[in-house]
């Protein structure tokens, strides 16, 4: 605990802002302090002016004799003639000789001079020199104590509020970071477990409203969904890639064995040969299309761009397609009005088109009906596949362009269950986009979204 303490981000806050409170409230209390003193000096020199204009029109009526029945005890009186000669002196009962003998002597000046000269800490004394007529100087002074009496006081009433205010700002500024800071700590909580169990479905326990921290373990939650989700479909893909590789693979190994219990028929050894061959190349055509979707989704996939027709493409397609939709006789349509160019790699376009055409016939039952149509929008160029087969579930609609993916309806087919995917990739790849949706009447509609010469899919 003592060392989660001293990490905890809530005390380091806390304490940053109770330092910088402190700073400010010292800077504030230095200007007040300063502003304070200033106005207490500036009190007491009008009041020792005043008095020292008074003393002076007494003495130029009365003399030396009125100088000493002055009844103002707290008062230095001093007058000074020729040469600065000391010619009458009154010292205050509370003031030292030393204090006397540090008195300054004005220069020569025709107003009344003040001038404050520091004693100790707390107590300093302020002289008015006032000149009079014949000459001489008539020097009035005040023993000040405003620095003891008020400012001292001021300045140990701050030092005891300020430091417990320092301490109170500490403690509630460490309780009201703590709590702001908790979605946080849930946030470290959660990714330890997450670090020491393994489970994925480890989630934070985030707060209600719309701050920013509240907001960050909403997005933490979202992007932990989709890691789920995705180690989820990496599991899946494994799988399915396991089972994929496995019948091939055991059907080479179970040939190869057969060819070697064979009494040397080099008929049956080139037919086992031929088997390996075939299902060798079978391997390689699913680690091929892996690697090419792979290429595709990072942006690495080699795009040999021309200007092309669309509808050559699509032509290609339904001739190369014509005897395995005869043999199932399903009508193929083909629906292209006008030239549609745009600037792509044939081959691999005429993989998506192929792809989908492809699995198009192999949904759609005996006597069905696919259209291959050729469309334009602005800027857009569109291939749409359509058939009348049973369609696709709106919950499969997103996982059927997964790798390896095979729908509970395509269990009973052959194939790999990459050619979705590798028309998801190509499309994108072009700058474009594949999309399912319910054809008119039944079934499925793929549609891609190409970008046609100097346009943009939107």
């Amino acid at each position: 605990m003592p060392s989660r303490l001293r990490q905890s981000l809530a005390l380091r806050l806390a304490i940053q802002y109770a330092l910088v409170f402190a700073f400010g409230a010292a800077v504030l209390f230095a200007v007040l302090y300063g502003l304070l003193a200033e106005a207490f000096d500036a009190r007491e020199k009008n009041i020792l002016e005043r008095q020292a204009g008074e003393i002076a029109a007494v003495y130029q009526r009365a003399g030396n004799a009125a100088l000493s029945a002055l009844p103002d005890t707290s008062v230095f009186v001093r007058l000074l003639g020729p040469n600065n000669a000391a010619q009458f002196v009154k010292v205050p009962p509370d003031w030292i000789e030393t204090q006397v003998q540090q008195l300054p002597i004005p220069g020569w000046t025709q107003q009344i001079q003040t001038v404050r000269v520091p004693q100790n800490a707390d107590r300093d004394y302020t002289i008015a020199s006032s000149p009079l007529p014949n000459g001489w100087v008539l020097q009035v002074g005040r023993l000040l104590d405003s620095r003891t009496v008020l400012l001292a006081p001021l300045r140990r009433a701050f030092g005891g509020v300020g430091a417990a205010a320092l301490v109170l700002s500490v403690a509630v500024g460490t309780l009201l970071a703590w709590r702001a800071t908790r979605p946080l700590r849930a946030v470290s909580d959660t990714a330890q477990r997450i670090l020491a169990t393994g489970d994925l479905s480890a989630r934070v326990p985030g707060p209600e409203g719309s701050g920013e921290l509240a907001v960050l373990v909403r997005q933490l939650n979202t992007l932990l969904d989709k890691n789920s989700t995705h180690v989820r479909v990496l599991r899946e893909t494994l799988d399915n890639l396991a089972h994929d590789l496995r019948t091939p693979l055991t059907r080479l190994r179970g040939t190869a064995e057969l060819a070697m219990q064979d009494a040397g028929d080099p008929v049956e050894a080139r037919a086992a040969l031929a088997d390996c061959v075939n299902e060798s190349d079978r391997v390689l055509h699913l680690l091929e299309t892996l690697l090419d979707i792979s290429a595709a989704e990072a942006g690495a996939l080699k795009l040999n761009r021309d200007r092309l027709d669309l509808r050559t493409l699509t032509d290609r397609a339904a001739d190369l397609y014509r005897e395995v939709a005869d043999e199932k006789k399903i009508a193929v349509t083909l629906d292209q009005p006008a030239v549609v160019e745009l600037d792509a790699d044939a081959i691999r376009l005429g993989q998506v088109i192929n792809n989908l055409l492809d699995n198009a016939l192999k949904y759609t039952p005996a006597g069905g009906r696919v259209s291959l149509a050729v469309r334009t929008e602005p800027g857009i160029a569109i291939v749409m596949v359509t058939d009348n087969g049973p369609g696709v579930p709106v919950a499969e609609r997103v996982a059927i362009f997964r790798r390896l993916y095979r729908g509970d309806a395509s269990r009973s087919q052959r194939g790999l269950g990459l050619g979705l995917s590798m028309v998801k990739a190509i499309a994108e790849a072009h700058s474009g986009t594949v999309t399912i949706d319910d054809a008119p009447g039944g079934g499925a509609r793929f549609t891609v979204r190409l970008p046609l010469v100097g346009g943009a899919v939107s």
